[in-house]
């Protein structure tokens, strides 16, 4: 897989055509395995990691079908294509920073990727576009039972899948949805959502999971429990959470709408003003802008503004995929500021029609 090629296109989760998008940007299910007999990777040594990631990469690619997947050796890639997988949500913060031997196993299409060597011995993690938990926690189980053919997973009959972290023993799974959330941002209602999904165990986290900020009023919601619950309750639990917050948004943009028509307006149309004409733009100050637009996109003030458009640029103007796509336009430039602001001004060059509200 020549990895400059992803910049030409987005993941099938990006596609934003999925159920309640509007919302929902995707579903998330990943898994938390490790092989019996070998010891976890905090504590093997390098023949101990390279027994596990031969073994795990022989597996995961015997089940899979021919031409629809890649392996990628992490350890022989450069940084920056490691980053790069990071931005476009294939691995972990940890995965692309480490330095063992790992390697990874991902869908051509982006809907799945399998980290070999991570925390545990195999994060197994499927992705699809919209609200889908349920569809996708087939998916995920349909695939984990095939590498479970080849494979003799850490189990115990009393706490189940048996993995390094503690947080995740039992099934081992953590489902998430990310959500764009900005009128409840803007209502002051976000603050009290938050509280109210802790009190019920469920973490929100930034758009880069944990410990990363909530750039572009994106928040990822998941499952805390992992131990004393099946994974069918997991997904059960949270599919049912979800619609409730997805209420309290599609009320706040309306209570927008209706008590602050010119400020909401505004704030819509200037975010695509500014960014039309920007010549430097932070990561930070574009995500910012690209909400206040997407918003506007769902609320139909813009004729000629796609959400496959505005996901699009979320993920291009980070850092790795915009030196990528200037490196393939020939831009010698090495300023972030003011690759990002014309790449987006490019992007969104004579858009921005309006419609009557």
């Amino acid at each position: 897989m020549n990895l400059d090629d992803l910049t030409k296109r987005q993941g099938a989760w990006l596609h934003g055509d999925g159920p309640e998008s509007d919302v929902v940007i995707s579903s998330r299910i990943r898994l938390a395995r490790n092989i019996k007999g070998f010891p976890f990777v905090s504590h093997a040594n390098s023949t101990d990691l390279k027994a596990i990631e031969q073994t795990a990469v022989d597996a995961v690619t015997s089940v899979l079908p021919e031409n629809t997947f890649a392996c990628l050796d992490f350890h022989a890639i450069s940084r920056d294509d490691a980053m790069f997988l990071q931005e476009r949500q294939m691995v972990s913060a940890d995965f692309a920073e480490n330095v063992i031997p790992r390697s990874l196993v991902m869908a051509q299409d982006e809907s799945y990727s399998i980290m070999i060597n991570e925390e545990d011995h195999l994060r197994i993690q499927t992705v699809a576009s919209g609200l889908v938990l349920k569809e996708l926690w087939e998916k995920t189980n349909k695939l984990d039972d095939l590498i479970e053919s080849k494979l003799d997973y850490a189990f115990d009959e009393g706490y189940g899948y048996l993995t390094a972290c503690p947080s995740n023993v039992g099934t081992g799974l953590r489902a998430s949805v990310m959500m764009h959330l900005p009128a409840l941002i803007e209502t002051d209602e976000m603050a009290k959502v938050m509280r109210s999904l802790e009190k019920m165990n469920f973490e929100v986290r930034g758009m880069y999971g944990e410990g990363s900020r909530a750039l572009g009023e994106l928040f990822q919601v998941s499952n805390q429990k992992t131990l004393g619950v099946t994974e069918e309750q997991i997904v059960e639990q949270l599919s049912d959470v979800i619609p409730c917050i997805l209420n309290y948004e599609r009320m706040a943009r309306e209570e927008l709408l209706e008590k602050n028509r010119d400020g909401l307006l505004d704030r819509c149309h200037r975010a695509l003003g500014t960014l039309q004409s920007a010549r430097l733009t932070s990561m930070e100050e574009a995500m910012k802008f690209l909400s206040s637009i997407r918003l506007g996109v769902r609320m139909g003030l813009f004729k000629d503004v796609s959400v496959e458009l505005v996901n699009e640029l979320l993920m291009n103007i980070q850092p790795v995929h915009l030196r990528k796509l200037a490196q393939m336009r020939g831009d010698g430039s090495n300023d972030d500021a003011s690759l990002r602001a014309r790449y987006i001004r490019e992007r969104l060059a004579g858009l921005g029609s309006k419609d009557e509200l």
